[in-house]
């Protein structure tokens, strides 16, 4: 595990709730980077989708992984810089649902960057199978 691992986190601008990323387990800075997130089951959102029948949202799956590009794209090698970007476009189709608990994997892979715009091939697993895969774009913020 690379040094910027252990501090990547601190970096982003998320806060519990709305944090995703348990743990960093690799960043190659302006390159690739693979996390997870450690899904309970009792989180908030639980409560509604679906009462009974708990199925992690797609839409919060795909965050992560936007979570996890924005420590790709803006992570220096030296010390990471706080993040400033959003979300701009999501291209992801999910594969299966995700039920609690559940440990999923998060990979980012940086393909293109071009005038503050951040490209990425991202995917997410659950012990070993491909729950959701695709792209999303990064823009820096003004």
């Amino acid at each position: 595990m690379s040094p910027l691992c252990n501090v990547a986190l601190e970096y982003l601008p998320h806060r519990d709730p709305f944090r995703f990323l348990t743990n960093v387990e690799e960043l190659v800075a302006g390159a690739r980077g693979v996390g997870t997130w450690r899904v309970q089951g009792g989180e908030d959102f639980f409560a509604g989708h679906f009462p009974g029948e708990p199925v992690l949202p797609g839409v919060l799956i795909a965050e992560a992984l936007a979570q996890l590009s924005g420590l790709v794209a803006f992570a220096c090698k030296e010390r990471p810089v706080m993040i400033s970007a959003r979300l701009a476009q999501v291209s992801v189709k999910f594969h299966s649902g995700v039920v609690p608990p559940a440990e999923v994997r998060l990979e980012s892979v940086l393909v293109r960057e071009l005038s503050g715009l951040y490209m990425f091939d991202v995917r997410a697993e659950v012990e070993a199978a491909t729950v959701a895969s695709g792209s999303l774009v990064l823009a820096t913020a003004p």
